[in-house]
């Protein structure tokens, strides 16, 4: 059993919320989301998840095994960093990875210190239509 912590519910994180929901073998373990609408929409489509009320208290939790960031674009990279430091999980975090070209070095210093992957999303290219147009 595969067990995600999610990292913002909002649009995106809610797409990634429905497609977890659809792997065999995986279910959402935790949720942190600060909007309150936004984390009452997530936890009806996983409500089987815990909500969280800081990253921190998502990070803390023992039974994650991989994470998913989809908070706004300027969180990720600080989040990231929270979330390698904090011990080393697998991490899908959504387009951009970071929105300052000075963040380079931060994310060269990730690159060698994080020992588990890091998958910037692009899912759209996996959809069928777009699939098609690529080949």
């Amino acid at each position: 059993m595969m067990r995600y912590g999610m990292i913002g519910c909002g649009m995106m994180g809610q797409e990634h919320l429905r497609n977890i929901r659809l792997l065999p073998d995986t279910r959402i373990a935790a949720i942190f989301e600060p909007d309150p609408a936004m984390l009452s929409r997530s936890l009806a489509l996983a409500p089987e998840a815990a909500p969280c009320a800081s990253v921190a208290e998502l990070l803390a939790r023992p039974d994650l095994d991989c994470l998913v960031i989809a908070s706004p674009n300027q969180l990720h990279l600080d989040q990231l960093e929270r979330a390698a430091s904090a011990r080393p999980l697998p991490v899908l975090i959504e387009k951009p990875l970071f929105t300052q070209a000075t963040d380079l070095a931060r994310i060269l210093r990730l690159r060698r210190d994080h020992p588990a992957p890091v998958w910037v999303a692009m899912e759209y290219r996996y959809m069928p239509p777009i699939a098609a147009f690529l080949n």
